[in-house]
């Protein structure tokens, strides 16, 4: 498995891999799931680590373990949940449950920022900024529309609208030698008529939520501003709260 130091946390990697397993493979709800050794030797991992990934998976209630038997598969999520608090392209987010993604990139053009970008992106209003507009498809369906905005001295113009259809962010690091690093979000809800393009054929009686973000680089920088549409009928996010 990847300890790539900018991938993320082995941790989550490794709860991925077991709910892709169990998906695959067919495990039904009450069916014992591998042991530890055999996921060690799957996955290549010491056991402690591999526990760290064990014990996501029962805290989301995915498995649960009894003593001296070994641990049980419980459900598996359904919808596509994703962790508000962890820094993922929408490529990694889709592609962690297996899903057959096509992603549509609809524009790619040069603005200058407005007032919004320009104070989100710590840039001069006038500035000159690449808009990348696409949509994501999930067996059919729209389930993702996305706006990402870069100032233009960060991207330049090396670069045709195909190299977008990928993860943003792993373009950002192969193609410019950007790494992000961290992101600032909101959430809201959205009235799809109004914001989802009408090209994109959407049920207009599905509620979406919008991922309002930037995302900063390793000093601080911010790189890309960013709005995600998530049809909610099929996307939902969770954030772990601590008391402190």
């Amino acid at each position: 498995m990847s300890r790539n130091p900018r991938s993320i946390p082995l941790r989550y990697q490794i709860k991925d891999f077991i709910i892709d397993l169990l998906r695959r493979e067919q495990y039904q709800p009450g069916d014992k799931i591998p042991t530890e050794s055999e996921l060690e030797d799957m996955l290549d991992v010491s056991r402690a680590t591999l526990r760290e990934g064990l014990h996501l998976l029962e805290e989301e209630r995915v498995i649960r373990a009894k003593h001296g038997s070994g641990r049980y598969l419980l459900s598996l999520p359904e919808d596509l949940e994703f962790e508000v608090t962890r820094l993922q392209s929408v490529t990694e987010m889709l592609s962690a449950y297996g899903l057959s993604v096509v992603t549509k990139v609809i524009d790619v053009k040069h603005l200058d920022a407005d007032n919004e970008i320009a104070w989100h992106l710590q840039i001069e209003e006038g500035s000159p900024v690449v808009a990348i507009e696409r949509v994501r498809y999930a067996m059919d369906k729209p389930i993702i529309y996305s706006i990402d905005m870069v100032a233009e001295n960060y991207i330049g113009g090396d670069w045709i609208n195909n190299d977008f259809e990928g993860s943003l962010l792993k373009i950002l690091e192969e193609k410019f030698g950007i790494f992000l690093d961290y992101s600032v979000a909101t959430i809201k809800a959205v009235i799809s008529q109004d914001v989802i393009p009408p090209e994109i054929k959407i049920d207009p009686n599905v509620p979406w939520i919008v991922l309002i973000q930037t995302n900063f680089n390793q000093v601080g920088d911010p790189i890309i501003y960013s709005k995600d549409y998530h049809c909610a009928d099929d996307v939902s996010f969770k954030v772990k709260r601590l008391k402190t």
